[in-house]
């Protein structure tokens, strides 16, 4: 089984146990707080959100799969008029939507494939891609978006 780490945390300010080192935001809540003595934008989040989706994206398309089904679906936020359930597919029209409310925390859940391919989001705004091989093909192709970093590391919620 194979699991990356796909983070906007540039691996060299992790120290030997690996934690980060620098301050950075870490949340949407973060928005218009000040990090390294830069006020955090809903823009400059908005962009760094769109290139996890981009991710998640060409790793689908790499991998040739068309639908995933939530799993473990937690949620967070009453507001919101939800009509996802614990097993619903989600195809490329709606995965949008499903990963801003899980980056935007409203909701936890994994994605999964029938053909073990999962998706795992952390806290901190981490996300894991766990198969049964990822390949250096598509390890690359997540390395060609500018900004995000590819690093091999087990996903803690592996079951």
């Amino acid at each position: 089984m194979d699991s990356i780490r796909v983070t906007k945390y540039n691996p060299q300010y992790r120290d030997t146990n690996d934690v980060y080192t620098r301050e950075e935001w870490t949340s949407f809540s973060d928005i218009n707080k000040v990090f390294q003595g830069k006020l955090f934008s809903l823009n400059e989040y908005l962009l760094v959100e769109e290139k996890y989706i981009k991710a998640v994206k060409t790793i689908l398309k790499e991998k040739n799969i068309k639908n995933l089904k939530i799993r473990d679906l937690e949620i967070y936020s009453e507001d919101l008029n939800l009509n996802l359930k614990e097993g619903d597919s989600i195809g490329s029209l709606n995965l949008n939507e499903v990963m801003k409310m899980i980056l935007r925390e409203n909701i936890w859940c994994k994605l999964v494939s029938d053909d073990y391919f999962e998706i795992h989001f952390g806290y901190d705004y981490y996300m894991y891609f766990v198969s049964n091989e990822i390949s250096n093909r598509v390890i690359e192709s997540v390395e060609e978006i500018e900004g995000l970093f590819v690093e091999k590391r087990k996903s803690s919620y592996i079951r």
